[in-house]
């Protein structure tokens, strides 16, 4: 196969699946169904190739749209194999030694006493809408910046936002934590449609030890530098937003505030590596 047909962002997602694979083989004994989380990552670098090799040569709107954004759409499943073989290195969950950081630096465990300071069920709803709003952000400004056809754009948001989830999932995998989930308290629900929804997503979808750094802020950060970057006028709606999700995933018990300071720290240093990293950027516009 030609592997000039392969993206920046193609590269990053072999680097994270290919680095996963060796983990499992090396820690299979403390991993259970290992077999089938080492078959889901050579999956997911098959569709890679796929996409590069044979989606890549249509010329229609939706196969290349699927082309550039599908790795967003396997987050999913890298995700949820992150949940079944963090527990390679530590066996047990970290939260005790971050809830004592938690106590240390805060003075206390904001995740409780937010909840506590706005128990409204209007405002515990707009919190659970604010945490949703992760999924739409980062899809959204993917689609936004293919439709205007802006390939330099589209690169550089799409592999900064790539490898930052990558090395969120590394750190899941390697550092187990599950956030303020493991108070065992009720998470603040509104009663509205977006309380339903998110009740329904961490029912069915959530996992044990994904917690540090928070992936919903760092990727939250990511997609409003670049929303500033390459859509400015939007800005103004992003990031309220943006702010609303890092309040959220506190408020609504999902993280320890140490995990949202990691999350922004990880975006804040990760993006400017990855714009010196990526290629598309030094090249001359086409």
């Amino acid at each position: 196969m030609n592997t000039t047909a392969l993206t920046i962002t193609d590269r990053a997602t072999l680097l994270y699946n290919a680095v996963v694979a060796v983990f499992i083989l090396l820690f299979h004994a403390r991993i259970p169904q290992w077999p089938m989380w080492l078959l889901a990552s050579l999956a997911m670098i098959a569709v890679v190739f796929l996409m590069a090799r044979v989606v890549g040569r249509f010329a229609n709107t939706p196969a290349q749209l699927l082309r550039h954004i599908y790795p967003l759409l396997l987050f999913f499943l890298a995700y949820e194999q992150t949940g079944h073989i963090n527990r390679g290195l530590f066996p047990e969950l970290l939260d005790p030694w971050f809830q004592v950081a938690e106590e240390a630096v805060f003075g206390g465990q904001p995740a409780v006493l937010l909840a506590d300071l706005f128990p409204q069920r209007w405002f515990a709803e707009y919190m659970q809408f604010a945490y949703f709003s992760y999924y739409l952000l980062f899809l959204g400004l993917g689609a936004f910046l293919f439709l205007r056809r802006d390939r330099r754009a589209l690169s550089d948001y799409l592999f900064a936002l790539c490898a930052t989830m990558y090395a969120c999932y590394v750190i899941f995998i390697l550092v187990p934590v599950q956030g303020a989930a493991h108070y065992e308290l009720p998470t603040p629900f509104g009663g509205g449609p977006f309380s339903v929804i998110m009740a329904h997503i961490y029912a069915n979808c959530e996992i044990e030890g994904a917690a540090f750094p928070s992936s919903h802020v760092a990727i939250a950060a990511v997609v409003l530098y670049y929303t500033w970057r390459y859509a400015r006028p939007a800005t103004w709606i992003v990031a309220p937003l943006v702010f609303s999700l890092m309040l959220a995933t506190v408020y609504c018990r999902y993280h320890y505030a140490i995990d949202v300071l990691a999350g922004i720290a990880t975006a804040a240093m990760l993006i400017p590596l990855w714009r010196r990293l990526n290629p598309d950027l030094r090249a001359p516009p086409r």
